[in-house]
């Protein structure tokens, strides 16, 4: 039967407790456990009990694992958003997020013969894949921070009830076998971010030859592309930061732990005088060689409590009056703009750089032309032709012609 969405999130909003019981259910739940909570959760001067699951399977809000089944798990959407509303999550292997890279891999070659094909109708389709797995990959990434927090915050709260071994080992779970190989796949040179270079250069070439024409799909793929790029590696990192410590501490408790219970073990089955021949310090036994005399003692102390205490270091506080060459450099970078507008269009830049400012230096001159080109209210031609040579004050610069008009 459709469902309706009113009718759908109106239980769900009335049901609230109930929902988040079951979904915390590991597994699958029965339903003579379904019907207790119900009983615990429901007041049945409103609602009575039956009713509640009727709507319950009729909602599919819980779902049987199999035809005529009598176990039930709650459906995996809602699951999802009772999670992301509690702030609660799972983290994702490393398996699931190269399933996503392949995934985006197989959809940039379908879009590259897409628009070698000028078939639009294929570009379009795997355009939205990308999409779809982007946000995918995105959501399960901040899944697996959101679980590292979690894990991080439940072991700061409550240090008694679970074992030094229990948390250093679930700890380590989340280090090895999901923060550390994720941090591997998404790191500058890592596997996820070739593939999203590629998948950025074909839709780009999709949307500069008109092959798709919803170019809003492809510019939403590009910034996609952009944060998960940036957030994929900043998520994780931060993850990793929040362990380690976790991680180190942990450890050497549970090597304390496992040393002490090797040592009580051996207690055990030892004699206490084997054990204090073993294991104790043979004091009596120690060996001082060469021991001091009370005239080396007593020259010592004299050394030093006769000590001359080192005087102050002495800070310079005088100021030094001239105006820096680096602050002189960025106001000459700043002016420089406004005094070529004076003679604009100039034919030859370099030529004119070089020339009104004899005294600048070949990394000034560079500056000043970096700050020119890159002027957005000024525009500039590459003339095409032979390089000119071009004399600074330290140097030669060598360049194509480049004039500039006002834009």
């Amino acid at each position: 039967m459709q469902l309706t969405p009113k009718r759908f999130f109106d239980f769900c909003a009335t049901h609230v407790p109930l929902l988040h019981a079951i979904a915390q259910k590991p597994g699958d739940i029965s339903e003579a456990q379904v019907r207790q909570l119900i009983r615990t959760f429901n007041d049945t001067t409103v609602e009575q009990p039956e009713t509640t699951w009727q709507r319950l399977t009729e909602l599919q809000v819980i779902v049987p694992l199999e035809e005529g089944s009598s176990h039930y798990v709650m459906s995996q959407p809602l699951l999802q958003l009772l999670n992301f509303l509690y702030n609660d999550a799972l983290p994702t292997s490393p398996e699931i997020i190269q399933g996503y890279i392949a995934s985006l891999e197989s959809a940039r070659k379908r879009i590259s013969m897409g628009v070698e094909a000028t078939d639009s109708l294929s570009v379009a389709m795997a355009t939205n894949e990308v999409d779809h797995t982007l946000r995918r990959m995105q959501d399960d990434l901040d899944a697996t921070h959101r679980a590292v927090m979690a894990e991080v915050a439940r072991y700061k709260a409550d240090r008694t009830s679970v074992s030094v071994r229990e948390r250093y080992l679930r700890i380590l779970s989340l280090m090895d076998q999901y923060v550390h190989p994720l941090v591997e796949i998404v790191r500058v040179d890592g596997l996820l971010e070739s593939t999203l270079d590629e998948t950025d250069i074909v839709l780009r070439a999709a949307r500069e030859q008109g092959v798709y024409v919803e170019l809003a799909m492809v510019e939403r793929n590009e910034r996609a592309i952009r944060v998960l790029r940036r957030r994929a590696i900043h998520t994780l990192t931060e993850s990793r930061k929040e362990l380690q410590p976790l991680y180190d501490v942990l450890r050497r408790s549970s090597a304390i732990a496992h040393g002490a219970t090797l040592a009580l073990g051996r207690l055990r089955q030892m004699r206490l005088e084997d054990w204090v021949s073993n294991y104790v310090t043979q004091t009596t036994n120690a060996r001082v060689e060469c021991p001091p005399t009370d005239a080396v003692l007593r020259e010592t102390i004299e050394k030093v409590i006769s000590h001359p205490p080192i005087p102050p270091p002495l800070l310079n506080t005088t100021e030094n009056s001239d105006t820096p060459p680096d602050y002189v450099r960025l106001l000459w970078l700043n002016e420089l703009p406004t005094i070529l507008n004076e003679e604009l269009p100039v034919k030859d830049l370099t030529g004119w750089l070089t020339t009104s400012f004899p005294e600048k230096g070949t990394a000034d001159a560079l500056l000043g032309l970096s700050k020119l080109l890159f002027d957005p209210k000024l525009d500039v031609d590459f003339k095409s032709g032979k390089t000119k040579q071009y004399r600074t004050r330290d140097g030669v610069l060598e360049a194509s012609t480049i004039s500039i008009t006002k834009a």
